[in-house]
C-alpha cells in the first residue's frame, strides 16, 4: 500500500513540474507537499516492516525458550538421577578400596555394591533444539544476553565436559578394572567367589585407588544442574 502511495505522489510531482500554467512558487509549494507525503509513506512502510520483523523474531524467541524449558526440565531429571548413581558408585568404590587394603569383605556389602564395578552411566542431553537454532545462525534472537551466555556455556562447555568425564569413567571400568578383576576372579553360578583376594591383587589395588576421581564427575554434574536451574530461572523471568 505504501509503495503505491510513493508511486502515486512521485507521478504527481512530475505532473506539477510539467504544468506550464502554474507559477514556480506554487509548483515549489506543491512539490514540497508531495515530497513530504512520499517521505512519510516510505518512513511508515519501513516502520511497519521493522515492526513486523521484530514481532516475528520475538515469536521465534518465545517458541525456542518455551521448548528449551521443556528440554532443560527433562535433562534436570536425568542429571539428578545420574548424580545420585555416581555418589553411590563413589561410596561403593571407597568400600572396595578399603577391602583391597585389608578390611574384611562383608557379603551384604558385596551384594549391595557389586554391580557398580560394571555399570555405565552416560548423560544424554536433549540438545537438538539448541543445535538447530545454532545451525540456523539465529542465536541472536535471544535478547537477554545473560541468558544467551548461560545457554552457550551449558551446551558448548559444561555438557561436553560432563559427557567426556562419563566416557572416561566408563572406559576405566570396562577396559581396565573389569579385565583386571576377571584375571583373578573365579565365580560360581551364584556369583560367589574369591572376591576378597581378587581385590587385593596389586593391579586391582592400583585401579581401585582411582576411585577418588569419581568426585570430579560428581562435581561436574552439580555444576551442570546449577547451570540448568539458572537458565530455567532466567527463562521464567522472560515475558513468554
Amino acid at each position: 500500500m505504501a509503495e503505491l502511495e510513493v508511486v502515486k505522489h512521485t507521478k504527481a510531482v512530475f505532473k506539477i513540474m510539467k504544468d506550464s500554467k502554474t507559477d514556480w512558487k506554487h509548483k515549489l509549494k506543491e512539490t514540497f507537499i508531495e515530497i513530504g507525503i512520499i517521505v512519510f509513506a516510505i518512513t511508515l512502510s519501513l516502520w511497519l516492516h521493522n515492526w513486523s520483523e521484530q514481532n516475528h523474531v520475538r515469536q521465534e524467541e518465545k517458541e525456542f525458550l518455551t521448548g528449551l524449558k521443556i528440554d532443560l526440565e527433562k535433562d534436570l531429571e536425568e542429571l539428578k538421577g545420574d548424580a545420585k548413581t555416581y555418589r553411590f558408585v563413589h561410596d561403593g568404590f571407597g568400600y572396595f578400596y578399603s577391602v583391597a587394603y585389608g578390611t574384611p569383605l562383608q557379603q551384604d556389602s558385596l551384594k549391595k555394591y557389586r554391580w557398580i564395578l560394571y555399570n555405565t552411566t552416560q548423560f544424554n542431553s536433549n540438545n537438538s533444539r539448541f543445535e538447530g537454532l545454532k545451525a540456523s545462525g539465529k542465536l541472536g534472537i535471544i535478547e537477554n544476553k545473560e541468558l544467551l551466555t548461560s545457554i552457550l556455556e551449558l551446551y558448548q562447555e559444561d555438557i561436553p565436559w560432563l559427557i567426556s568425564l562419563n566416557a572416561d569413567h566408563n572406559t576405566y571400568k570396562s577396559e581396565k578394572l573389569e579385565p583386571a578383576m576377571f584375571t583373578h576372579l573365579i565365580l560360581d553360578k551364584n556369583q560367589n567367589g574369591n572376591w576378597e583376594s581378587a581385590f587385593r591383587e596389586p593391579k586391582v589395588q592400583n585401579l581401585l585407588w582411582q576411585f577418588s576421581n569419581f568426585k570430579e564427575v560428581i562435581g561436574q554434574y552439580e555444576k551442570v544442574i546449577a547451570k540448568n536451574n539458572k537458565i530455567l530461572a532466567l527463562i521464567d523471568k522472560e515475558d513468554l
